[in-house]
């Protein structure tokens, strides 16, 4: 029999001592939930709010700042009158009741209530600790794995999982008996969260400053020249066809050829191709055997190579290939422009909105390849124009994929801290 640690394994300096287990129920007291629905709720005004399971699940992070969040309020005011003994207060728990998948039990932690009036809504359950704890440390320890896992056994349902009231009762909760431990813990994962918030407001302000740069940056339909353009270039850009400017398409047909198997040249696919600067090659699913390739006479994608979804859900979405060797799949177009090949990819790009719309409106959606080679394409007649242009994006989109990857490195850090730092 495997006795569980009564330590974790990472621990902040200075702590020692083995943490204390209670029962679910010795831990807590019961709140009154109620059932209002989405169509109950507005985000306009009340004299309450309610906190939904779903927004549980998928909005609200392991502590909720009532007077940061956005919290929907109740519409009728009677339901407030009638609910007023079960509001809630600083350090309540509200968990999820139910989802569609093992994220049931997600909880969030409730504080910043001050004046607010705030109640646990539909598919909740609401519970306050009969003992004192830091703020912020359950909101985090009850999303552990530590905590978590315990509910895995005592989930129901199939397509719909939940738990009840009287099975959560059956977990424990673990805490170190020194409140400073459990405010340096607290502090810990919250100042990591603003970190990630920090780090995604910056990620998502990049990705809007690109789009707006991507609209002003080439000529409207209409126009010959850009709204902005680099200083020492003048004069009307050409209009040509998307056709005119490609050397060639690659095209491979098939979608299970004999040569595909689990390892070799990755095959790109459509759920790679985001709109992105380089499709993450490590992501591929499928690869190709080489020998056997070659002897169907089919072309790689080169470096730099535009990649276009041509059906499906991602429709119109573009790529830029990497300097890495690989192929693509049915239902895209590898486009090889004889011109500077990434100017021509994002200025491509500035023009996806209109290459969406070509969709024929059919049960799946889809683009013809001839409609798209009719796109007309301007273009400086000057290649160091081009170049800079290319080179501009080309630098902001690695920006934005280094605050990608610290984001995630950041969620990583997170997601650890959260397996090892308790018990």
């Amino acid at each position: 029999m495997i006795t569980k640690s009564k330590t974790p394994q990472i621990r902040f300096k200075d702590f020692s001592g083995e943490w204390n287990s209670e029962g679910f129920d010795e831990t807590f007291l019961n709140i009154s939930n109620n059932n209002l629905s989405r169509a109950e709720l507005n985000y306009n005004a009340g004299l309450a709010k309610n906190v939904h399971y779903g927004d549980v699940l998928i909005k609200f992070s392991e502590v909720l700042s009532v007077e940061n969040e956005q919290i929907p309020f109740i519409t009728n005011d009677e339901y407030v009158t009638k609910f007023k003994s079960s509001k809630l207060q600083d350090g309540d728990m509200i968990i999820a009741d139910a989802a569609e998948d093992e994220t049931v039990g997600k909880c969030t932690e409730i504080f910043n209530i001050k004046d607010e009036m705030v109640f646990s809504g539909l598919h909740t359950i609401a519970v306050r600790p009969n003992k004192t704890f830091a703020s912020k440390y359950l909101g985090y320890y009850m999303n552990s794995p530590s905590y978590h896992n315990q509910l895995l056994p005592l989930l129901q349902g199939t397509k719909v999982l939940s738990i009840s009231k009287s099975a959560i009762k059956n977990t424990n909760i673990s805490s170190p008996s020194d409140i400073l431990e459990q405010t340096k813990i607290g502090n810990y994962f919250q100042q990591l969260d603003k970190l990630i918030e920090q780090k995604e407001k910056k990620y998502q302000k990049l990705k809007q400053f690109k789009k707006a740069m991507l609209d002003k940056m080439f000529p409207k339909n209409g126009a010959d020249t850009p709204e902005i353009r680099f200083k020492g270039f003048s004069g009307k850009w050409e209009e040509k066809k998307l056709g005119d400017l490609i050397e060639f398409i690659v095209d491979n047909r098939g979608k299970n050829p004999r040569y595909y198997c689990n390892e070799g040249i990755p095959v790109i696919d459509n759920f790679m191709i985001k709109n992105n600067y380089h499709p993450k090659l490590s992501e591929a699913t499928r690869y190709i055997d080489e020998n056997l390739f070659n002897n169907f006479i089919r072309k790689y994608i080169e470096p730099y190579d535009t990649v276009i979804t041509l059906v499906g859900n991602g429709i119109g979405n573009i790529t830029l290939v990497p300097k890495e060797k690989s192929v693509i799949i049915q239902n895209t177009l590898g486009l090889r422009f004889s011109n500077d090949k990434i100017f021509m990819f994002y200025c491509l790009l500035s023009k996806n909105r209109e290459i969406k719309h070509l969709d024929r409106g059919m049960a799946q959606p889809s683009i013809r390849q001839d409609e798209l080679l009719d796109i007309e394409i301007k273009t400086p007649k000057d290649l160091k124009e081009q170049e800079k242009i290319g080179n501009y994006f080309q630098k902001l989109d690695k920006q934005i994929d280094l605050q990608q990857k610290e984001i995630k490195k950041l969620k990583n850090i997170k997601k650890a801290s959260l397996d090892k730092m308790f018990i």
